[in-house]
């Protein structure tokens, strides 16, 4: 095995685990937050007999698989949200080290998985995206620009032809408001994508909406819900598979031009 796939390798177990902790906090933290809690106060305990969660009880994934998903003093079922968030987390963090690797990259795009994961958590809880995580996530952007010494004309001009997509995308849901009566997408997707518009090409950017798209339709099926669905979760997790994966699939479009 090439040493490149083996750091590889090794640098993508620590990411897993460090994503599925982070997975786990924030997922304790959203839950408070949506209580009216203070989410950095008291101990984990268990919703149904407010035990204190011991070690064991709070190491992610393996706890919940261990334990069946139950509580190991009164039996009661443990909401699968948390082992949801620590997977996607440890997926997350994966899936930005097998694209950039131990490179100086990786650092902009962990931040912004980590952000990306927060703010899903909340609009899955409360159906909203925060301001203060989206501008978090601009200003990642903005630091990064001056860490990674990228050159301003280049990365402005992307940006404002990726910014077209979310412009063009917000006059249609106007029009379509205006004809339908009714909210058609809500303004906190708007802004989230116009975020990701600082981080993504174009295609990269068209290919993450299309995706997120699916990605709901498919999520809405499994969860057999006729109500309003949450997109920011499904946008967030297209936008890291496009940056990651995409790149062949959007090569291969462009080839036809």
């Amino acid at each position: 095995m090439r040493p490149e796939t083996m750091l590889t390798i090794y640098l993508c177990l620590w990411l897993a685990v460090f994503g599925a902790v982070l997975g786990s906090f924030l997922d304790c933290a959203v839950s408070r937050w949506a209580r009216g809690e203070g989410w950095l106060t008291g101990r984990s305990r268990c919703d149904s007999c407010g035990r204190t969660l011991a070690v064991q009880d709070l190491v992610p994934v393996f706890s919940f698989l261990l334990s069946r998903g139950r509580c190991r003093c009164c039996g009661a079922k443990i909401p699968a949200d948390c082992l949801w968030a620590e997977l996607a987390g440890a997926a997350g963090f994966v899936c930005v080290g097998i694209r950039f690797g131990l490179s100086p990259e990786l650092g902009q795009w962990l931040v912004l998985a980590g952000l990306l994961l927060a703010l899903s958590l909340t609009d899955a809880a409360k159906r909203l995206i925060p301001d203060k995580l989206l501008i978090a996530a601009a200003a990642n952007r903005a630091v990064w620009f001056f860490l990674l010494g990228q050159e301003l004309w280049p990365t402005v001009k992307g940006m404002l032809f990726s910014l077209i997509i979310p412009a063009a995308l917000l006059a249609v849901v106007l029009i379509a408001e205006k004809i339908l009566g009714r909210e058609a997408m809500g303004g906190g997707d708007i802004k989230l994508l116009l975020v990701l518009a600082l981080y993504l090409s174009w295609a990269e950017l068209v290919l993450a909406l299309l995706a997120g798209c699916l990605l709901g339709i498919l999520g809405a099926a499994a969860g057999r819900k006729n109500g309003a669905i949450p997109f920011g979760p499904f946008l967030a997790a297209a936008a890291v598979l496009s940056v990651c994966f995409g790149g062949p699939l959007v090569d291969w479009y462009l080839g036809f031009f």
